[in-house]
């Protein structure tokens, strides 16, 4: 009998996606789709009027507790966006078959959902259903900025997105605004587009990530070939009466061949100042490692253009920075934390938000562990899929091999 209950416990764990995943930081606890129904992609194609059985837009439709698999592999052609607004959702690519799934032409984009974990998955946007769009409606640049990420949060508790792949997006990689317990984690973010006709504003983009507004953990990741947010974090989206702290933290991440800064924090509140009048903003960026371009020496950068807040604290702990060419040096680089207004120059206020002892600690926190193997074995384990696809293998290779080049404007020019 004894037999027979371990037995079942041991299927238990192995059928359950995600029950593997070792989260840290703020998204840990959340069970995602866990005990729902499980629906299997069983199509490559898409609908966006009429969804049906089988594609990926009808299983992320539909409400209540539910768990996804695939039994396809190869690219998954969204024709626009997928607006999900129910929760209690786990998408799992880890068991598909081959190479896994990549998602073309269109963005994942969550408001309002509470627990939802994303794994194993490649989300490539690319360009052409923008530039169709343009076509059809006779404009020339986008009018909003809806559906221009690969991956978006807005309003959402408790997600976790752990060994995705995102590339090609036509704004930021990844956005996250106004959410409570997330981590992202074990992801490989690269090349995003910089073609000014893909954006409805500014002629300078290629966007990493922007966090906004919550309580966020980004761990053991690799953003690469970028101009700037590698993360942003952002003293901004607060209102006054939110139950939750604004607290982000960048941790054992690798930023690589970034055109301005690699990382970046505002010192000020753009939007809703009278909101966020008493409200404060915790920041770290602890153990990552910049690999400059030689073209910036900015690691991280303090964006002053909005003032100074009196909320605002920054812990930078252990963060190294070298050149791209010299990867896998023995010996760890000099650290150089500069900002675009270098610390020991810059006015009283914001020198007086650089803390000089860690802000929070974060559930189950990550450890940073770059130094030794560590490094090596993050740019052997991030990304999507249980077999690494072409594109991500170059870029992994161009970090390895020291490789500065232009910020693509469209996947054509790979």
């Amino acid at each position: 009998m004894e037999l027979r209950i371990c037995i079942f416990w041991i299927w238990m764990i192995a059928t359950v996606p995600g029950a593997e995943i070792q989260v840290h930081g703020w998204g840990h606890g959340v069970t995602g789709g866990a005990g729902g129904a499980i629906h299997m992609v069983t199509r490559l194609d898409d609908d966006v009027k009429k969804p049906l059985p089988g594609m990926l837009r009808w299983a992320l439709l539909q409400r209540g507790p539910r768990i996804i698999r695939f039994g396809v592999e190869g690219d998954l052609r969204l024709k626009d966006r997928v607006l999900i607004r129910h929760g209690h959702l786990t998408v799992d690519g880890s068991d598909a078959p081959g190479a896994g799934v990549c998602l073309r032409g269109g963005s994942l984009e969550f408001v309002g959902c509470e627990s939802v974990i994303l794994r194993h998955l490649r989300v490539r946007l690319g360009d052409e259903q923008v530039f169709r769009k343009l076509k059809k409606e006779r404009i020339k640049r986008p009018l909003g900025s809806t559906g221009l990420d690969c991956v978006s949060l807005r309003e959402c508790r408790g997600v976790v997105l752990d060994h995705l792949s995102l590339s090609w997006s036509c704004d930021e990689l990844l956005s996250v605004v106004r959410c409570q317990r997330i981590t992202v984690q074990w992801c490989l973010f690269a090349e995003p587009l910089a073609n000014p006709k893909l954006h409805p504003y500014g002629d300078k983009h290629a966007y990493g990530i922007l966090c906004s507004g919550s309580s966020l953990t980004i761990h053991h990741c690799v953003l690469a070939h970028y101009w700037m947010r590698g993360p942003q974090f952002e003293a901004n989206d607060m209102r006054k009466n939110d139950p939750w702290d604004v607290q982000m933290e960048a941790v054992s991440n690798v930023f690589a061949d970034f055109g301005r800064s690699g990382s970046r924090y505002t010192t000020g509140v753009e939007d809703h100042k009278k909101d966020a009048k008493d409200r404060r903003f915790d920041f770290q960026f602890i153990g990552n490692v910049y690999l400059d371009s030689g073209k910036t020496g900015r690691s991280i950068e303090a964006i002053t253009k909005h003032g100074v807040h009196d909320g605002v604290r920054v812990w930078l702990d252990g963060n190294w920075f070298r050149d791209i060419g010299n990867v896998f040096a023995q010996s760890r680089s000099t650290i150089r934390l500069d900002t675009d207004i270098p610390i020991a120059k810059a006015p009283l206020k914001i020198r007086d938000q650089i803390s000089s002892n860690r802000l929070f600690t974060s559930p189950n926190p990550p450890i940073p562990d770059l130094t030794g193997d560590g490094l090596a074995h993050l740019l052997k384990s991030v990304g999507g899929g249980a077999v690494r696809d072409q594109n991500d293998s170059r870029v992994v290779r161009e970090i390895q091999r020291g490789t500065v080049r232009p910020i693509i404007r469209s996947p054509k020019d790979l």
